[in-house]
């Protein structure tokens, strides 16, 4: 009797934290949502940005594009356009394609300055803060990686960049769970940008705001348009969730 009046005890405490944390990010999401686009001028010669700037895909062959400082030569990567250097802000991502099981992909974000020549490592100390998925394996970009599991393919994800507390959340919008956070970022009062990584020919990752979508040029369909998820941003400690 003892020890299920323990259990029952520490079962509602586990409650109250949830219920709590809940009404936290409730509360965060509606004045931390951003729309953030994506910098052509900064996408690798096999990537394309639709015309919006709102959505990417890679081809097999590079465009005839200026091979200028700011561009990705190497890594499959592209920067978005605005830049933070202090407060919350957050932004939906979503995949789409008929092999999302079978690809390659990330997401995250990355200080401005970024090393955009050769292969570098995807991590923190090159200043790139993400979550990384590998046909079936998704994984946070530390050093060395830090396996996740994964119970279904994220098709729809909140990337929720902390400034001032220096963190990186990521949220399964499907559901949302928690995927991983990283605390203590360094951002070393850098600005900080949006960041992908596509290797995958057959998909393509969309930025989604809550304001509908015309149809995507780089695939010719639109990514659906999501409701807002129950949980989607950082708790109030700012700490993984257990």
């Amino acid at each position: 009797m003892f020890l299920r009046l323990c259990f029952s005890a520490a079962q509602t405490r586990e409650l109250e934290k949830q219920a709590a944390e809940l009404a936290w990010r409730k509360f965060l999401l509606p004045q931390n949502q951003v729309k953030v686009t994506l910098d052509p001028d900064t996408a690798h010669p096999m990537l394309v940005v639709s015309q919006d700037n709102k959505s990417v895909r890679k081809q097999k062959q590079q465009q005839q594009v200026p091979d200028t400082p700011e561009r990705f030569d190497c890594w499959c990567c592209v920067l978005g356009q605005e830049e933070f250097r202090e407060g919350r802000h957050c932004w939906l991502v979503e995949l789409e394609g008929e092999q999302l099981k079978y690809s390659w992909w990330a997401v995250g974000v990355a200080r401005t300055s970024v090393e955009r020549k050769g292969y570098f490592n995807k991590s923190p100390e090159e200043g790139i803060w993400a979550v990384q998925y590998d046909e079936g394996q998704l994984k946070s970009l530390t050093s060395p990686p830090t396996y996740l599991s994964l119970s279904a393919v994220p098709t729809r994800i909140w990337v929720c960049l902390d400034c001032t507390q220096g963190q990186v959340t990521f949220i399964n919008a499907d559901n949302g769970v928690q995927i991983f956070t990283f605390t203590a970022a360094s951002f070393n009062g850098e600005s900080i940008r949006l960041w992908f990584w596509l290797w995958t020919e057959e998909i393509q990752l969309c930025l989604r705001d809550s304001t509908p979508q015309t149809p995507s040029p780089a695939l010719g369909t639109s990514c659906p348009s999501p409701a807002t998820p129950a949980s989607p941003l950082l708790g109030p400690s700012g700490a993984p969730q257990e």
